[in-house]
């Protein structure tokens, strides 16, 4: 038997022991390592019959070209365009509906940069010459929301790219 403070363990409970610390660990491992669960959009949007229309990915995603930051489009932006009835739709309905509750847009965010790394839209679109869907895949063929980011934006895939186009990968360009 040992003893452990003023609790003692024979061998059977030892073994339960170790039983729920794995499985408290590899539990919390899993639910952290699993993928994102699909992220539900409040509006069904339509990139797609957007970009038909002759909207490109700044005309609502202010910033993506010009700033570091690129922005979701706020209920301003939809209302330039949808202030009155174009479509029957239900989901082209939501945004006057909201306008008329005064509710915000509040879209659910697929990409996340980490405090500690910087990211500039204006320098990969811009400078770089990169195009959205090389990093946010073929949204302008989407004609629902996507539910989950194209890829997982790690360090590796960072600087996998900056390899394959030749850029520099020095730490300090990217991280705080």
């Amino acid at each position: 038997m040992r003893k452990l403070g003023s609790w003692s363990l024979s061998g059977t409970g030892h073994a339960a022991a170790a039983g729920f610390a794995a499985f408290f660990l590899l539990g919390n491992m899993a639910f952290w390592l699993r993928p994102a669960t699909s992220a539900v959009q409040p509006i069904a949007f339509n990139h797609a019959k957007h970009i038909a229309n002759g909207l490109n990915c700044t005309d609502c995603h202010a910033g993506a070209q010009d700033q570091a930051r690129a922005t979701l489009p706020p209920l301003a932006t939809c209302l330039t365009c949808h202030e009155s009835a174009l479509t029957q739709s239900p989901e082209e309905a939501k945004i006057r509906t909201l306008a008329a509750s005064g509710q915000p847009l509040r879209w659910t965010r697929l990409t996340r940069v980490p405090p500690h790394v910087y990211f500039s839209h204006r320098r990969h679109v811009q400078l770089a010459g990169l195009k959205c869907e090389g990093c946010h895949g073929p949204v302008q063929q989407a004609t629902t929301p996507p539910g989950r980011a194209f890829r997982a934006f790690t360090m590796a895939v960072c600087i996998n790219c900056h390899e394959q186009r030749g850029f520099k990968t020095d730490c300090n360009d990217c991280h705080r």
